[in-house]
C-alpha cells in the first residue's frame, strides 16, 4: 500500500497538465497498482520464499512474507487462486488503459508486471541474485508505474515525469535493501540461497549490508543534483531525500534487529515524505 501510494503520487506530480476523464484513469491505475504490487508480487514472492525456507526462519515482524502462511491465515492453493483473480483484474485494467492511453501505456503495464512475476519465479528469481532484484524488478515496476499513473492522467510522457519517476525507484531500491537487511541469515539458509545485494554485500566485503541500502539512497541524491542542474530546482527535494536516506541507513546497527527494523520503518515513510514533497512542489 505505502509503494502503491507513493508511485500514483510521484506521477501525478510529475504531470503538466490534467486530461479530461482523468479520476477514472487514475481509479484504474490505481487498482492497476495495488492488485499488481499487493497481491500478484507479493503473492507469488510469499509461494516461492515459503518454498525456499527463508521465510520460516527470519526473525523480522515486518519481513519475511506476509506472514499469512506462517500463521495458517491462507494455505498456498488459497494465494495462488489469489495471484491468478488479482492477475486477471491487473490484465483487465491494463487493457482498458491501453485502449484509452496507447501503446506506451501497455509496453509500462507489462514490463511492470513481467518485474513483479519474476521477481520471484523461478528460473528467473531476481530477488535471489544480487542487483538483479532491485533492477529488473522493484524499479521498473515502481518507476514504470509513476510513468504510466502520469500518461493516465496527463496524456502523455515528458522528460521531467521519467527523471521524477526514476528518481522514485531508486529510493524505493534503497528502502527495500534495508528491508533485507534483518533477513540476510534466514536468506542464506533457503535452498536456493537467497543472495540479495545486502547478504552478498555483507558475505563478500564483510560489512553490515546498510552500506547497499546508502547507497542507493546516495544515487539518488547525485542522479537529483545533476536533475536541478540541467533541468529544474524542484529536483533539490530528491537531493536532501537521499542525502538524510544514506544518513539514516548508514547509521543501522548490523545485528540489533530492534534498529534494523526501525530503520526500515523510516526509508518506507521516506519513500512516502519523496512523493508528497513533489505533489506539494507541483501545487
Amino acid at each position: 500500500g505505502i509503494w502503491t501510494g507513493s508511485t500514483l503520487l510521484i506521477g501525478v506530480a510529475g504531470v503538466v497538465s490534467w486530461r479530461p476523464g482523468w479520476p477514472l484513469a487514475l481509479a484504474a491505475v490505481a487498482v492497476g497498482g495495488v492488485t499488481l504490487q499487493g497481491y500478484v508480487t507479493h503473492g507469488l514472492n510469499d509461494l516461492f520464499d515459503w518454498q525456499a525456507g527463508t521465510d520460516q526462519n527470519t526473525p523480522g515482524t515486518i519481513s519475511g512474507g506476509s506472514h499469512v502462511l506462517r500463521e495458517g491465515l491462507l494455505s498456498p492453493r488459497e494465494i495462488r487462486r489469489l495471484v491468478l483473480t488479482a492477475g486477471m483484474v491487473y490484465g483487465g485494467a491494463l487493457v482498458l488503459m491501453s485502449a484509452w492511453r496507447g501503446g506506451v501505456f501497455a509496453l509500462l503495464g507489462a514490463l511492470a508486471f513481467l518485474g513483479g512475476v519474476l521477481y520471484s519465479v523461478p528460473p528467473f528469481r531476481f530477488c535471489y541474485r544480487p542487483l538483479l532484484g532491485e533492477w529488473l524488478g522493484i524499479f521498473p515496476a515502481v518507476a514504470g508505474g509513476a510513468v504510466a499513473a502520469g500518461l493516465a492522467v496527463g496524456g502523455r510522457v515528458t522528460v521531467p515525469l521519467v527523471v521524477l519517476a526514476s528518481l522514485h525507484g531508486i529510493v524505493c531500491n534503497a528502502s527495500v535493501m534495508e528491508h533485507h537487511l534483518v533477513d540476510i541469515d534466514s536468506d542464506w539458509a533457503a535452498q536456493p540461497p537467497k543472495r540479495t545485494s545486502p547478504a552478498f554485500w555483507q558475505r563478500a566485503v564483510g560489512r553490515s549490508g546498510a552500506e547497499v541500502a546508502a547507497g542507493y539512497e546516495l544515487l539518488a541524491a547525485i542522479v537529483a543534483l545533476v536533475a536541478a542542474y540541467t533541468m529544474s530546482p524542484r529536483f533539490l527535494w530528491s537531493v536532501a531525500v537521499g542525502l538524510l536516506g544514506t544518513v539514516l541507513a548508514l547509521g543501522t546497527r548490523q545485528g540489533d534487529i530492534a534498529d534494523e527494523i526501525r530503520r526500515d520503518y523510516w526509508l518506507k515513510w521516506l519513500g512516502v515524505v519523496h512523493a508528497m514533497g513533489y505533489v506539494a512542489l507541483a501545487a
